[in-house]
């Protein structure tokens, strides 16, 4: 298991326009994950995919989201190689900007915790690359 601090991007979007794309999830894409299925869980939404593994091999994935407007959101992999990670996602208003943090922990049983922490990090960075694209069509 290791701690996940990913701290330092920053939309450049107003918090009411981010936290407008974060209640759009299932309906903006991100190209990371593919044949995404979204779901209802009581409160919880719950989305699953699959996504390429840096070796080419395809992996199912589930996670739950619980919403904490305008805050942030936890996220809980229930399925899929990164089982029982757990990572809060927040905002930080600075204007007509908005601050990411991330912060929690990662767990998996097919990676070693310095290739996980990697992983982790890196796949934080691809949706947060997706998200500015997505929030252009965002009004």
């Amino acid at each position: 298991m290791v701690f996940i601090l990913d701290e330092g991007s920053e939309f450049d979007a107003p918090i009411s326009k981010v936290w407008a794309l974060a209640q759009t999830e299932g309906a903006h894409k991100h190209s990371s994950q593919i044949n995404t299925k979204m779901s209802m869980e009581g409160e919880h939404m719950v989305l699953a995919f699959g996504t390429k593994m840096p070796d080419g091999k395809m992996v199912d994935q589930k996670i739950r989201l619980t919403s904490f407007p305008p805050v942030g959101f936890f996220l809980e992999y229930v399925e899929g190689p990164m089982t029982g990670t757990k990572l809060f996602q927040y905002y930080v208003p600075n204007g007509s900007k908005t601050g990411v943090r991330v912060v929690g922990e990662a767990t998996s049983k097919m990676m070693p915790d310095d290739m996980l922490r990697g992983a982790v990090l890196q796949g934080l960075a691809v949706a947060f690359s997706e998200d500015v694209e997505n929030l252009k069509h965002i009004q």
